[in-house]
């Protein structure tokens, strides 16, 4: 049971280690794909920057509000895009909660998921009625080890490593339809149907395969320094699949371009279908993004951009 609960803090740690040196700005070793991507299909307009009160380490969108996770306040602030005004969404007035590690919303943005940091039960919110429940993580896709489980039931296995599962690490992003777990650290996506109990995957265009990224410290195992993000955050909508990927393709080294890009793939087959570059803002790293109608939404640490995106 110890080392069960070692390496669950290691999981979260290696969470919070990519956080951080993506923060700081540290100049990470890169992939070199031998692909080169197509900037041709997709076009960006910048539309308008909002300040949030601290760093946003979660963010989701619906309708006219972003939502924005700022853990050195312990909230969840809400800004309003018609009428321009930043509210507090939810905090410890409602309930504590030393963390929240992950944020979902209904289809009909009427109940909020907040994660704790076992991710096992989390707290169901609707603001409408200010009604608080603790409820089960059941309906949603989560991730124990290096296994992804549904409703109790082991839906998918990574490739083992003796690591404790942290080089199966990574994040869940959601539509209406598909919940999809995208690892850090390989190109090897994970798309479910709870629908029909489907599970699919896919590779990324980079096709970075899995590998162990961790090293043996004491009786728990830590993220190496020479592991390589691939994957850092992504978002969906109803038809397509939007990763932010630090892979250099051959277009950036013969051009010397550094930062990273958004590769868009096809919910229908998917297949890639083009990417684009966000413009860079205060030489911060973009943390978290959102999709809601054309509107592209990016976190730049304290700061939000709202993109129009057009499919050319």
């Amino acid at each position: 049971m110890k080392r069960k609960l070692l390496i669950l803090s290691a999981l979260f740690c290696s969470a919070f280690i990519i956080m951080y040196i993506l923060v700081r700005g540290a100049e990470p070793d890169r992939i070199v794909s031998s692909v080169s991507r197509q900037y041709t299909h997709y076009k960006l307009e910048t539309l308008d920057t909002i300040a949030f009160p601290g760093r946003v380490s979660i963010m989701r969108a619906a309708g006219d509000n972003i939502y924005g996770y700022v853990y050195s306040k312990k909230t969840v602030f809400s800004y309003n895009t018609t009428q321009h005004r930043l509210d507090t969404f939810f905090n410890d007035g409602l309930k504590a909660l030393p963390i929240i590690t992950r944020i979902e919303i209904s289809p009909d943005a009427k109940t909020f998921y907040l994660f704790d940091e076992t991710q096992e039960q989390l707290t169901a919110y609707q603001p409408e009625n200010k009604s608080i429940d603790s409820v089960s993580a059941a309906t949603f896709l989560t991730r124990k080890g290096a296994q992804l489980h549904y409703k109790d039931s082991i839906i998918y296995e990574f490739t083992h490593f003796e690591d404790g599962g942290l080089s199966a690490d990574g994040f869940f992003v959601h539509n209406s339809r598909y919940q999809f777990f995208i690892p850090f650290y390989h190109s090897g996506i994970v798309k479910y149907d709870p629908s029909d109990n489907k599970v699919a995957t896919f590779q990324t265009i980079d096709q970075s395969p899995p590998i162990n990224i961790a090293v043996p410290t004491g009786n728990i195992y830590a993220r190496s320094p020479k592991a390589v993000i691939v994957n850092s955050t992504a978002t969906a909508d109803a038809d397509h699949l939007y990763v932010l990927s630090y892979v250099l393709s051959q277009d950036a080294v013969k051009s010397g371009y550094r930062g990273p890009a958004i590769d868009v793939y096809n919910l229908s087959d998917s297949k890639y279908s083009g990417s684009f570059r966000l413009p860079g803002f205060q030489n911060k790293p973009v943390l978290q993004l959102a999709k809601c109608g054309d509107t592209l939404i990016a976190a730049y640490e304290k700061n939000i951009l709202r993109f129009k995106l057009e499919q050319l």
